[in-house]
């Protein structure tokens, strides 16, 4: 068993991803500041439910539909334009998205601390606690 392929570690890893993709849509809205007409964008928040652990469905015949295997979290940038709007139509506020880019770094930075302890347990289990 790939003790890497766990549920932990796979949300972890999904959520890292979801972040990582959040903050290249915020430093594009940030370098877009200026462009006339332009609208801020955002990433809906991903359901990352799926990468629960979920009991194994048991299948007593071959024509029953089998359990769907996890789909990867997949986000979608939408339109989330910023409360001010400029007189050329632009509506970024460098200010808002500022925020939520320090947002978007300290739950990135949590989840790669978890992501860490979590290995440092895992090597610390196969030393046998030494």
């Amino acid at each position: 068993m790939d003790a890497l392929k766990t549920p932990l570690f796979a949300a972890l890893g999904a959520r890292m991803q979801f972040l990582g993709a959040r903050s290249a849509v915020i430093a594009e809205n940030i370098a877009n500041a200026d462009t006339p007409g332009y609208a801020a964008r955002d990433l809906k928040p991903a359901d990352f439910s799926a990468h629960l652990p979920r009991p194994a469905l048991r299948v007593s015949d071959a024509r029953h539909i089998a359990q769907a295997a996890s789909s990867s979290i997949s986000a979608r940038a939408t339109l989330s334009p910023d409360a001010e709007a400029s007189l050329n139509g632009n509506k970024v506020s460098l200010e808002t998205q500022t925020m939520k880019l320090a947002e978007t770094r300290m739950e990135y930075d949590l989840a790669a601390s978890v992501y860490r302890k979590g290995l440092s347990m895992l090597r610390l289990a196969a030393r046998g606690g030494r």
